[in-house]
């Protein structure tokens, strides 16, 4: 492996960290050593403990105390009642922010609804590229709730991380399949019709409940 550049060491660790996690080169369970991927990527162990932390800040690595550092195992309950809760969470955002989005908040929005869009042209399809739009799309919505104790739970849930090592494989087909939702949420804000946006919500999470389950025995197979 070619050694890394020794600008920006720890993101480019991070990304790397990341990519091999959620494309499954490190699998679920698989310890990592610390002292062995310093050497792989060519840096000191620094740059690769900063990256380890903020990969366990978002749920993809674990620490256990006395054994080591290993890629987070998903589980599969867990996922499903951390959407059920997303939704919970996202239903009474709307219900707050649709009184009194402004205009260019609503602009804003659908800025990067458009971003999201011009995405879908590009091959390889860059799904990392996406999904972080996707999780700003939402959290937009959580935040015109203005409040800080919802938005800190809602941020925790890093379901977007865990949804992309379920649907990686499958990201465009997947992705095109959900993709106008963010549309019509953004239509549904724009005209203030909550029943409409609450309804596109709900949709939208159930499509990801049902797609994890089909793509649990998959991966649980491989």
């Amino acid at each position: 492996m070619s050694r890394i550049e020794t600008s920006l060491l720890t993101e480019q660790v991070y990304n790397i960290l990341r990519e091999k996690i959620i494309g499954r080169t490190y699998m679920p369970g698989s310890k990592l050593d610390i002292h062995k991927l310093a050497e792989e990527f060519g840096v000191s162990r620094s740059p690769v403990k900063d990256a380890i932390n903020q990969l366990v800040h978002e749920g993809l690595i674990e620490i256990i105390p006395r054994k080591g550092t290993y890629v987070t195992q998903l589980k599969f309950t867990d996922f499903i009642e951390v959407l059920d809760a997303r939704l919970m969470i996202e239903l009474w955002a709307a219900k707050q922010a649709i009184r009194n989005i402004t205009d260019g908040e609503l602009k804003e929005w659908g800025k990067i609804f458009q971003n999201m869009d011009a995405l879908l042209d590009i091959a390889p399809f860059p799904f990392e590229k996406y999904s972080k739009l996707d999780m700003k799309f939402h959290m937009m919505l959580v935040e015109w709730a203005n409040n800080n104790k919802i938005k800190e739970v809602f941020s925790s849930f890093n379901t977007h991380v865990d949804l992309s090592r379920i649907v990686h494989s499958t990201s465009l087909e997947s992705t095109i399949k959900r993709h106008k939702d963010h549309w019509h949420m953004f239509e549904a804000m724009k005209n203030r019709d909550l029943p409409n946006l609450s309804r596109t919500l709900t949709n939208h999470i159930e499509s990801l409940k049902i797609e994890a389950e089909e793509r649990w025995d998959d991966l649980m197979a491989e």
